[in-house]
């Protein structure tokens, strides 16, 4: 019998071949899955889930963004791999903006900035299903196409890197959402499979006068099983009880049954392993085997990716964090604008200023705070026609005085003297920048007994009132504020009172050495409270200092003034030049070196500072200002951009005006430096050499970033030329005798403007062939008469000498 099998299966009775079996057609109807067309995707997701076909639709007033960007974050968390909350528009536990590997600047939910340009990721979705989905994108390098859809240029601002490849970069952040969607469809295409594969096959009608016995199917290899004889193409296995059988007959049915249910699970987490392709097997036929035709058809199974509970952890997502739904903040927040707009001075009505002064004068506690809330609050509101006039101090001069009368009294409690000792600055002055006041912080709120010293400051029994720190922090901040207006800053820098005692704040007592205890020069401050003051008064003087003359200052005020600042750009980890790990200069670097600009502006104030600051602090600060030039090729092609383009202009503007202020020694000192004069040079001579990488990127800068680049090389010359001299450039000029040498030789007609032959050897006749070719006959040299002089001064050959060595 189990011969016979085999030669039904295969041939008639007249030796033709027949038809496969039925356990046979299945695998052979049974294509490889592939991956399944764009358009079906976005039809069938469409239909099945509604609330995901905004995604799939050009119209933005959808929603598509939304909930693109809401799948992406959930996709994302699942992973510990969370987005940035500002990208995706919801919010997110798990972010991490130190360890996240996303990169891009953000310009708006679902929007991020490439090259000075906006990309909207939906778009970027679309236009990469539009043309097959993402791996036949990077087969046929479609990606740069995809790039000018977009309305992006093939090259970047940087002159390196390509916009395709940062396409390419930012879809891999969608790449999870797109295999994602590929097995929900793959999965129900293998589910109506297995659904056909399980209905039973209807026997073939005969046809209408021809024999019934010719050509008659083999019988179904489930029906022999059934009938106690095994298939010859079925796997080897215990032999299966007999239909007619009494012992066993349930037990074995449900223990093939049972067979079939892990064989389906076996398959189902094969599939959820391989992203929804097609089981493979060695045995195919044997496969085929076992799905009985005759078998009951099995239960609707639910979707695949709702099973994959059984062995993937799932999370509830919720909107909320800390019990507050961010998401309706934030909308409320967006539409706070239309529905409360912000009010201006005008709305307020009028303030008696006389009460605020009176109240100030009374000292009682009750009444300063009463008044020093409304001045606060005054301080932030804007007005008038341009939108920044604020409360004008220049008409209420009394309560200013007021303000720094109660500013001194309760800092200090004392006069201020001529020669303080926290204002005396030597040549071995130890200059403690605020990270060092920061690292001191960190180290003792680590004491045992921290929080505690804070809890005795307050007292046992607080008052609502103000105290001494909060009055001096308050009294800063309104005069911070109201210096930002526009009708102050020529005010206040009229007062000299102001810059002195706010400079008086911000003292700290001498510290010999490093690692001694640092306390402020106030006893109503602590260190903690030092650090915001600083940066306040910091935004303050940076507001008047275009207005601030120091010779009516007393000489106390410059030197405090310089520490203030000295504790900024003396500091090693802020003074560093752009490159591939920091994406933006310091803020409070940035703002120091704008107040030392502007302050040391003015020729008076130069003199002062060169009367009242000893040469060797300013070497020191020269040289740690210096760091912040780009040096290498990878400096040079991170600092043309605008932001870092701006903050090294301010540095060339600060070199500037320290080496106007040298004296004769330090002048020569820096003369003598290789490194200075390296840093000062080299960008400088590569950017104007044709054909180099520098000048390649000096020709592809937008016209904003090439016009201060041009300014920054045209400072430096200026710079070097002061430090070639050897006159003083603050010294009083005086008018040459024009009668007295005309017509004899040497007057060299100076009464006529002529300028008399430069002596000696230029500091960079060493390098005249390198620099008279890079430099000297650049656009930024050629286009500028005074800087085509003083670069041929400092490239000059004295031919006495010269003809003396020959």
């Amino acid at each position: 019998m189990n011969t016979l099998v085999p030669n039904q299966a295969t041939s008639g009775s007249n030796g033709m071949a027949l038809q496969p079996s039925q356990a046979q057609q299945p695998h052979q109807q049974h294509p490889q899955m592939q991956t399944p067309q764009p358009a079906l995707l976005i039809n069938y997701l469409s239909a099945t889930n509604p609330n995901i076909a905004p995604i799939f639709q050009p119209d933005e007033a959808r929603g598509g963004r939304v909930v693109l960007m809401k799948l992406l974050a959930e996709l994302h968390s699942r992973k510990n791999q969370a987005l940035p909350p500002a990208f995706t528009g919801v919010a997110s536990v798990n972010w991490n903006p130190e360890n996240s590997p996303f990169k891009f600047d953000i310009s708006g939910v679902g929007i991020v900035r490439i090259g000075g340009h906006d990309v909207d990721l939906l778009k970027l979705w679309q236009a990469v299903f539009g043309l097959g989905m993402s791996t036949k994108v990077t087969r046929e390098n479609l990606w740069g196409q995809i790039a000018a859809q977009l309305g992006l240029p093939p090259i970047l601002n940087d002159g390196i890197t390509t916009s395709a490849s940062q396409i390419q970069i930012l879809f891999s952040y969608v790449t999870d959402l797109e295999i994602f969607l590929m097995r929900i469809m793959q999965s129900a295409q293998l589910r109506a499979q297995q659904a056909r594969m399980s209905q039973p096959q209807q026997p073939p009608q005969p046809v209408p006068g021809a024999d019934p016995n010719a050509h008659q199917p083999a019988t179904p290899i489930s029906s022999i099983t059934t009938m106690g004889t095994p298939a010859a193409s079925a796997t080897p296995g215990p032999a299966t009880p007999a239909q007619g059988s009494s012992d066993g007959s349930g037990s074995g049915k449900r223990k093939a049954e049972g067979d079939d249910d892990d064989e389906a699970k076996r398959k189902l987490r094969k599939i959820d392993e391989d992203g929804g392709s097609q089981p493979t097997s060695a045995n195919p036929d044997a496969e085929g085997s076992r799905a009985s035709p005759v078998k009951e058809e099995p239960p609707a199974e639910a979707p695949l990716f709702r099973r994959k509970i059984q062995y993937v952890p799932v999370m509830r997502t919720i909107n909320t964090a800390g019990g507050r739904d961010l998401e309706a903040i934030n909308h409320e927040h967006y539409q706070l604008p239309a529905k409360r707009p912000m009010r201006k001075m005008e709305d307020f009505g009028l303030v008696d200023v006389e009460a605020l002064v009176l109240q100030l004068r009374s000292r009682l506690k009750v009444d300063m705070t009463t008044a020093l809330g409304i001045l606060y609050h005054l301080s932030y509101v804007r007005g008038g026609d341009t939108g920044n006039s604020g409360l004008n101090l220049k008409w209420c001069e009394d309560l200013t005085d007021e303000l720094l009368d109660v500013l001194e009294e309760t800092a200090f409690n004392a006069p201020d003297i001529d020669d303080p000792e926290d204002a005396e600055i030597k040549p071995s002055t130890r200059i403690v920048t605020n990270r060092e006041i920061t690292r001191t912080l960190y180290d003792t709120g680590h004491d045992l007994f921290a929080g505690l010293k804070n809890d005795e400051e307050v007292g046992p029994n607080p008052a609502p009132t103000h105290q001494s720190w909060e009055v001096v922090t308050i009294i800063v901040t309104i005069l911070s504020n109201a210096a930002s207006a526009d009708d102050n800053p020529a005010f206040l820098a009229g007062m000299p009172r102001l810059l002195d005692v706010i400079t008086r704040v911000c003292m700290i007592e001498p510290a010999l050495q490093r690692g001694d205890m640092l306390r402020p020069v106030s006893h109503a401050l602590q260190l903690r409270h030092l650090s915001r003051i600083r940066k306040e008064c910091v935004n303050l003087i940076g507001a008047i200092s275009r207005f601030v003359q120091l010779s009516s200052c007393p000489p106390r005020t410059t030197r405090r003034l310089y520490l203030l600042l000295a504790s900024t750009l003396m500091d090693s980890e802020e003074c560093i030049a752009p490159g591939p790990g920091v994406k933006a200069p310091a803020s409070m670097m940035d703002l120091a070196l704008e107040c030392f600009s502007n302050v040391a502006h003015l020729d008076s104030n130069r003199k002062v500072i060169t009367t009242q600051i000893p040469w060797d602090q300013l070497w020191s600060l020269m040289q740690m200002v210096s760091r912040t030039i780009p040096i290498s090729d990878t400096e040079v092609q991170h600092a043309v951009t605008e932001v870092w383009m701006s903050f090294i202009f301010k540095a060339a503007l600060v070199l500037y005006s320290l080496a106007v202020c040298a004296p004769l020694p330090m002048r020569r000192k820096m003369k003598s430096s290789p490194s200075l004069r390296t840093a000062l040079v080299r960008f400088l001579r590569t950017g104007l050499t044709i054909g180099s990488q520098a000048n390649n990127l000096y020709r592809s800068l937008n016209p904003e970033v090439r016009g201060i680049l041009e300014e920054y090389w045209r400072r430096i010359g200026e710079t070097l030329k002061v430090i070639d001299a050897e006159e003083d450039p603050l010294a009083p000029t005086t008018a040459a005798g024009g009668l007295i040498g005309y017509g004899i030789g040497g007057s060299y007609d100076l009464h006529l403007g002529a300028k008399p032959p430069a002596r000696g050897t230029g500091m960079f006749a060493g390098a005249r062939a390198e620099l008279l070719w890079s430099v000297m006959s650049g656009t930024a040299a050629q286009n500028d008469l005074q800087a085509f002089e003083e670069w041929d001064y400092m490239l000059r050959v004295d031919s006495s000498t010269a003809s003396r060595v020959s």
